[in-house]
């Protein structure tokens, strides 16, 4: 059987100045391109292995994100090219003229990341506002609600047919503008859809596979080989996959496997598209477009391409990306003299004193050499951060009051890719990603703290102003968000689901195994519910449970089994509560969730006079945990706002800094809920406010720790904020004393800060 050609290198297309987001062929003499530099540019072809810039399209204000191709009509010859924007509008441009866009389509609120269109030229798109929008006659025509995220990804297999991926995870299919299917098996963003003639089409997401469906939904085949996000895909006219991705490359898929590896010298090769000459079109974050072919009439000189495989193998890769690498232990180049076991295959290979990564190719059965492995760590860092050092450890205030959040960044890494995964990583809104990736690239030589916007309205704000909405103390800004008073509730919702259900798999079976704790350990049925609840709690949207009789379960590891044993239990009822008000509600011979949590965490029976052991610490923790989460729904402050003076009065009395800080930051957090709970309600509890003044005043004299002075300031602002009775129990307990003492000895600036928004 004849071998197929392995691509390679035939132009190089450059001429924009930032990313390229996404690229078009729409015949073999043309390619469209669109880039963070705010420009559209179309490039024709000037030879077999040649292109020139023809076209720059202007009228976007901010970063250009997506494109679609109308094919030409009578009264446009030439076609219309369609793009979409952070600003959150979609231009059309005649292809021939380069002046102002013939039509703006304005309707969704926020960025534009997905087009298409259907075959009579309808435009469907694709936003962060969570919507997908279809266009006729250039006027919104309808507009298809259902993802609970942003919409990444659209494809139009006809006018009636349409299929959405999503930040959510999920897969829409939409007929006749009806929502008829939800498609789950994706564990992550899911970023483009193409596609795929006589099968179906083809998707690909954060989680690094590629899946392939059929028109009616069904999963029928899953791609494992990249190592990173896979950001765009699309079918050549063999009806052969290719994708592209987070891992600097492209790859060409046929019959379910990899074939061939394109290795980038970028680090992220954001799209990638097909040609009708079967030629791929691929635009990376250096801002270069490049074409690859097996026409060999079509393939680039021999310098060219030599100059190309040099950029790829002197690409410095940051030794953090590869795991704990240990160079001693490396093999040295003889480890070249042996074949690969697949292609793309990458090992690690020590020359001299340096680390070189070399990947095989299965087509010319040869190692190349892709890159040297550097070490990401400059001579000046001095940020450590989860046990890995980082050039730069940047504070993100997240909201008003809120802790801040750590980002770690190497000056080796993606912006785009470290903001992505500090937003999955912290559950926040997908519409902060421009911005922090902008600015991680504005500051990176120099630290700062920064605090993202509540909506992308504040995007545009900085173009027209030239303020930086981010900076914080140490930056060029003057404008500095006030973090009192806090007015949202704190909640802990990380957790290795896994590790739990895990924990409770080995106690279980140790209690099996005595025929004394054998009529305490859950039943085969009771763990197939708490199997069901982990799923749940790892994807809510794509499982659904029985949480009373999750809920019963949990209450009998809590109440039966041993106290140094019940933790698990105790960790899984402050991830439930987070999603039933069954736990809020309960009540059991007159006793609450409350009494359930105080007298089975251990909170009740706090040591006074001695150090608490690991159990206690831990049981108290969780169950402190569990307090703070119960804030986060209306059931759980409504028996919260009962239950205040119980609480407060066990809490003022076993706080005790000889506890682990993750209990006292707990115990500070129930605290700093209630004062939201007091801020934000009709029903002010004036003795409570006044108590808890009291434990605050006790707490910031003896505490030590940042995290837990921080919330405990957040806290007594937001308690006296426009509230004289309690400005005035403050004074009484002489806290403008304590806090001078506190600001002498702070060495962070949101500690400062925190005391200097405190008005008395």
């Amino acid at each position: 059987m004849k071998q197929t050609s392995p691509f390679q290198l035939s132009s190089i297309l450059a001429a924009h100045d930032s990313d390229i987001k996404a690229v078009r062929g729409p015949n073999e003499d043309l390619v469209i391109s669109a880039s963070r530099d705010k420009t559209v540019r179309s490039w024709l072809r000037i030879g077999a292995n040649a292109f020139s810039e023809s076209k720059l399209y202007l009228g976007h204000a901010s970063f250009v994100n997506s494109l679609a191709f109308l094919n030409p009509t009578a009264e446009y010859t030439k076609g219309l090219v369609v793009s979409g924007s952070s600003d959150k509008t979609i231009n059309v441009f005649d292809l021939e003229n380069a002046q102002d866009p013939i039509y703006s389509l304005i309707g969704h609120s926020d960025n534009v990341c997905a087009l298409d269109v259907t075959p009579s030229g309808y435009i469907v798109s694709g936003s962060w506002d969570k919507t997908t929008k279809i266009w006729k006659n250039w006027q919104e025509a309808c507009t298809l609600e259902g993802h609970s995220h942003a919409v990444w990804a659209v494809l139009a297999v006809d006018d009636d047919l349409i299929f959405t991926g999503s930040a959510d995870k999920t897969i829409i299919k939409w007929q006749n503008e009806k929502r008829v299917q939800t498609l789950y098996g994706h564990t992550d963003c899911v970023r483009a859809l193409a596609l795929l003639p006589d099968i179906g089409f083809v998707s690909c997401g954060n989680d690094s596979t590629l899946r392939i469906w059929t028109l009616d939904g069904q999963c029928i085949h899953e791609l494992n080989e990249h190592t990173s996000f896979v950001y765009s895909i699309d079918v050549l006219p063999t009806g052969e996959i290719i994708s592209s991705g987070e891992d600097r490359s492209v790859r060409v898929w046929k019959g379910g496997e990899c074939i061939q590896t394109i290795l980038h010298p970028a680090t992220s090769v954001w799209c990638v598209a097909a040609m009708p000459n079967g030629d791929i079109i691929s635009g990376a974050s250096d801002g270069v477009i490049r074409i690859f072919t097996r026409a060999e009439e079509r393939i680039a000189e021999q310098p060219v391409l030599k100059d190309f495989d040099e950029q790829v193998s002197n690409h410095a890769i940051p030794a953090n990306q590869l795991g704990d690498l240990k160079k001693d232990e490396l093999p040295g180049s003889e480890a070249l003299l042996q074949p690969g076991k697949k292609e793309g295959q990458v090992i690690m290979v020590r020359v001299h004193d340096k680390v070189e990564a070399h990947q095989w190719s299965q087509v010319d059965q040869t190692w190349h050499k892709v890159g040297d492995v550097v070490d990401a760590v400059g001579q000046g860092r001095k940020q450590l951060y989860n046990g890995k050092e980082y050039d730069y450890l940047f504070d993100v205030d997240v909201g008003d009051g809120v802790p801040p959040l750590k980002l770690p960044y190497n000056a080796s890494d993606n912006p785009y890719k470290a903001a992505q995964d500090f937003i999955s990583a912290n559950e926040l809104p997908q519409s902060y990603l421009d911005q922090i990736a902008n600015f991680i690239t504005k500051n990176a030589q120099g630290s700062s703290r920064y605090t993202p916007s509540a909506s992308s309205s504040n995007i545009q704000n900085t173009s027209t102003t030239g303020m930086d909405p981010w900076t914080r103390p140490g930056t060029t800004s003057n404008m500095q968000p006030k973090i009192i008073p806090q007015r949202t509730y704190l909640t802990f919702r990380q957790a290795n689901i896994q590790g739990i259900l895990k924990k409770v798999d080995q106690i279980n079976e140790a209690l099996l195994i005595n025929e004394e704790t054998q009529k305490i350990a859950l039943t085969t049925n009771e763990l197939s519910t708490l199997k069901k609840l982990g799923q749940f709690l790892q994807n809510p949207l794509t499982h659904t449970c029985d949480h009373q009789s999750e809920f019963d379960v949990i209450r009998k590891i809590i109440t039966k089994w041993s106290f140094k044993n019940r933790f698990p239990g105790i960790d899984l009822l402050r991830l439930q509560i987070l999603y039933t008000p069954i736990p809020a509600k309960h009540i059991d011979n007159d006793e609450s969730i409350i009494n359930l949590i105080t007298n089975f965490a251990g909170i009740v029976t706090w040591p006074k006079d001695s150090t608490p052991d690991k159990d206690q610490d831990t049981n108290v923790m969780l169950g402190l945990r569990a307090l703070s989460n119960l804030f986060e729904i209306k059931e759980g402050r409504d028996v919260l706002g009962r239950e205040a003076s119980k609480i407060l009065e066990l809490l003022s009395s076993t706080w005790d800094k000889s506890s682990s800080k993750n209990n006292r930051v707990a115990r500070a957090t129930v605290f700093l809920n209630f004062a939201v709970l007091y801020q934000t309600s009709s029903n002010k509890n004036e003795d409570n406010i006044l108590q808890l003044i009291a434990i605050l005043a006790e707490l910031l004299k003896s505490e030590i720790d940042s995290e837990v002075i921080y919330r405990a300031l957040i806290t007594l602002g937001t308690l006296i904020y426009q509230n004289q009775a309690a400005k005035d129990a403050a004074k009484v307990f002489d806290i403008e004393s304590i806090l001078k003492i506190i600001s002498i000895k702070a060495k962070e600036d949101r500690i400062n800060q925190a005391i200097n928004e405190i008005i008395f």
